[in-house]
This record gives structure tokens, sequence and C-alpha cells, in this order.
């Protein structure tokens, strides 16, 4: 693997962009995939107002949310395995396991193969990441209760979304390099990287989901998620393709997660807790939000409790977190947040 000239860095800063969006944004490679049998037997939400809009509303009690329904156990014989080939390039993505345990380490492995007769240069992100795998919950989470001006733009963010978007309801897995398990979000675009695979040869990797959500670290609801890689990009021969973002090969796999009993709250639910604390409502109106500020919800799976609080970065060094700690399945406050951030081991908010 090496570094490709100047040039090609800068053309990937807005390739891999396309590489880390979801899979309807991007264009599609219709490679016919072929979904193998099994290798092994293992055993609509409320629109969240968007930050000053609409008239004051006062937060749903996390209990009194309804969860949607769903199918209660998943289905016999889910394939483990994806394949798709195109241009005599054969992509290969094989699941540890089908269900995934919410909560627990699972394995994705990625081998391209070159099946043709000359070189294929297989060109992808900074993250070194032979393709992109990801996941999304078909079933969406109880959203919660609708806020208005400070409250309203905390929880936007603390769950993702932004002044023009709302957060998404589904929960959404990563599936990234085990070094990088408890770093969050990443952005992978700064470089382009690329392999030479040679006739008949092929690159493996192995890349790993954390059992959580990546944002949150939430854990994602029972039921049914859609797994997609997106492995790119590729071409024959000395010369670059003026049209890369159509050299990709797009997989998808039908996958169950099973979670824990009883369903702990979901993020949403989990901010509305906070928000209904008082001291935690008066300290979000002395916080300018979106600026020099990260907007916290974490789950701690250990303790079973919701972080959830402001962090300025620029108070302290390192910088704290202040809030409250949030029950994970009943929403009841159960102590103050004040906090130093650990990048060793918290996300990059």
């Amino acid at each position: 693997m090496r570094a490709r000239s100047w040039q090609i860095a800068v053309l990937v800063m807005a390739l891999a962009a396309a590489a880390c969006a979801p899979s309807s944004a991007r264009p599609s490679a219709d490679p016919s995939p072929v979904t193998e049998p099994p290798t092994s037997s293992p055993t609509s939400s409320p629109e969240l107002a968007s930050p000053g809009a609409g008239a004051s509303e006062r937060a749903a009690s996390p209990s009194a949310v309804p969860t949607p329904s769903a199918p209660t156990t998943p289905p016999p014989s889910l394939a483990r395995v994806v394949v798709a080939e195109r241009d005599q390039i054969r992509v290969r993505v094989e699941l540890q396991r089908n269900p995934l345990p919410a909560g627990e380490l699972s394995w994705v492995k990625v081998t391209v193969t070159n099946r043709g007769t000359g070189n294929v240069t297989w060109f992808h992100d900074g993250c070194a990441q032979l393709a992109s795998v990801y996941g999304a919950s078909v079933v969406a989470w109880p959203m919660g209760g609708l806020h208005t001006g400070q409250a309203a733009m905390f929880k936007t963010y603390a769950l993702g979304g932004h002044i023009a978007l709302a957060p998404d309801a589904h929960a959404a897995i990563d599936f990234v390099r085990k070094d990088q398990l408890s770093t969050g979000a990443l952005g992978c675009a700064d470089i382009g990287m690329s392999d030479t695979i040679g006739p008949g040869k092929h690159r493996q990797q192995t890349m790993w989901w954390s059992g959580s959500t990546t944002l949150t670290r939430a854990v994602p609801p029972s039921g049914p998620v859609t797994i997609t890689a997106y492995a790119g990009y590729y071409w024959r021969g000395s010369k670059e393709p003026s049209d890369i973002v159509s050299r990709a090969i797009d997989l998808e796999l039908d996958a169950w997660i099973i979670g824990d009993a009883p369903a702990p709250l979901s993020p949403a639910q989990a901010v509305d807790a906070a928000l209904a604390d008082p001291a935690f409502a008066a300290y979000l109106e002395t916080q300018t939000l979106a600026n020099g500020r990260a907007e916290i919800a974490w789950f701690d799976a250990a303790r079973k409790v919701w972080e959830i609080g402001v962090m300025p970065w620029y108070e302290s060094d390192p910088p704290r977190i202040h809030g409250v700690i949030v029950d994970g399945v009943t929403g009841r406050i159960i102590g103050p947040l004040d906090r130093a951030w650990d990048q060793d081991t918290d996300p990059f908010p």
C-alpha cells in the first residue's frame, strides 16, 4: 500500500466523501450481487422540532412514548456472505455471525480478488479500508418529545442533527479497524491510498463492529438491519479514469441485531429525561450551543447509564463534560455529570 501523487490525494478528498455517504447517495455500480447461503447456523417516528421552531410543547416522558412494533425473532438461515463481481473483480463480504449480538464485538472480512489477466489499481481512502462497511437499523427508535429554544437545539445536535437536518431515527453501525473502535465517527478523506492487485491475487481485511452505535454508543434496537459494503475505487492499466466515482461495487446483506431485554432508552428518550431536570435545563440556558462546545449523549453499557451534557472545548485542559447521568432503563436522573473528556476511551465528539 502506498500514497499516490498529490494530485490524486486532492481528488480523493471529494471522492472519499462519497464513500462515507449513505448508499442512497452513491452512484449505482450495478454489480448484480449474489447472496451465498449461510456458512454456519449461529444459534415511523415523530418529527423532531428544529431549534427555535414551533410553539412551546412539554417533552413527553420516555415511558409515555410508544415503541414502534417490530418483528420479535430473526428469520431462519440468515446469510453471512454476499459476493459481487464486476469487470473481473470479485468482492466478498463475510460476517462473523448473523444475527449480530448488540454489545459484543463482531467482525466482517472483506476480500477483493482480481480474476482478470492484468493488474488492478485498488484506490481507497485515508483510513486504508478495502471497503466501507456499515449498517442502518430498519426499525426506528422512539424520538421522544418536541422542544423549543435551547432544549430543541441541544437535542438536535446531541443526536447527530444540525440546524437544517433532523437526527436520524435509525441506529447506525460501522465496521472499522480494531484500533478505531473507541474513536466514534471518523472522517477518512484526507489522503488517497492505493494497492496494486496482480492477476489471480487478492487483498483481504478484517474490520470490527463495537456492538453499539457509532454516534452515541447506544445499544441498537432488536430487529433487522441492512449491512452495506461500498468497495472501490478501481481501474485497470496505468491511466486513471475520469469517472473514478463510477468504478465501485455496492453490496447489501440482510442481517439482524439481537439487543438487550428490556430495551434501554433510545438516545432521544435519554435526552428528554435529561431536559426534564430543572438544573440541567437552567445550565443549558447559559451555554452558546454549537459554538466551541460539543453536545454529548453517550451510553455507558457497563453501567447501563446515559451521560448527557455539554463539553466546552476551551474552558479547561482537558475539557470537561457538564450535565447529568440518566438511568438507561427508567430515565431517572441518578446524579450530576462532571468529568474530564478522555481522548483514549471517549469518542471524538
